[in-house]
């Protein structure tokens, strides 16, 4: 864990070291639109982690209908992964999902690849409930991993996927 993470919701200012993020952090980055975007939909789902006022990561979120927090993309420039960014960020993103939009599943895609990832997302609680052929433009797999949000009748059946 690094002393000192602090979360907040992108700035305008930010968003130039977001897009060198997400070149850092896919093989297949959002365009720079698409990122703005997502941050235009839900500035208060979209959280940037800074170190030392440095950027180092950020999560987009945004709400689906039927109650569905979907996380859309989680990245941590790689000279600072292993240190608690990205399971700060998710952290912080589920509260907000659960607090502000009262959610009732959470959702996200990874790549069937990225183990680092995939343990990440298990050891919080999200459970792979289907393999999507082809999903990415590389012609790689996808999961789809889910979490239900604590609270009655928040199962994997009550919401739509």
């Amino acid at each position: 864990m690094i002393a000192m993470i602090r979360l907040r919701p992108a700035k305008d200012e930010d968003m130039g070291r977001v897009i060198e993020l997400e070149r850092l952090c896919f093989k297949h980055p959002y365009p720079p639109p698409v990122l703005y975007m997502l941050r235009g939909l839900y500035p208060e789902l979209f959280i940037v982690a800074e170190v030392g006022g440095r950027v180092v990561g950020y999560v987009s979120a945004v709400v689906r209908r039927g109650g569905v927090g979907h996380i859309v993309s989680l990245c941590v420039d790689p000279g600072y992964r292993r240190r608690g960014i990205g399971r700060a960020l998710m952290e912080e993103v589920e509260r907000r999902l659960r607090g502000l939009f009262e959610v009732r599943m959470l959702r996200l895609e990874v790549r069937v690849s990225n183990k680092p990832a995939i343990n990440l997302y298990q050891s919080l609680g999200y459970q792979v409930v289907e393999r999507v052929p082809g999903y990415y433009p590389d012609g790689e797999d996808a999961y789809v991993m889910v979490k239900p949000t604590r609270g009655k009748g928040n199962t994997l059946e009550s919401a739509e996927l």
